[in-house]
């Protein structure tokens, strides 16, 4: 299904989201951010629920995968 969005990955630092989704939409991908508002409050929810969620079109996810590895982005650090 190519217009199928997904949660790529998460992020607990909005700066760090905020450069991975700058450099996908300069490369043209479709993406965005949900949970930047409540990514301040992970001291009481689980990361994976109140962290900022970097969405994706799923037929896209190869192709970013190649980008950020050509980048260099370690998305396991973020």
């Amino acid at each position: 299904m190519d217009d199928k969005i997904i949660v790529y990955t998460n992020f607990e630092n909005p700066i760090a989201a905020n450069i991975v989704l700058t450099r996908l939409q300069a490369a043209g991908f479709n993406c965005f951010l949900s949970g930047e508002n409540t990514a301040g409050l992970r001291t009481f929810f689980d990361a994976s629920i109140s962290g900022i969620q970097l969405h994706v079109f799923e037929k896209d996810v190869e192709d970013i995968q190649n980008l950020l590895a050509q980048d260099d982005f370690d998305l396991e650090e973020e």
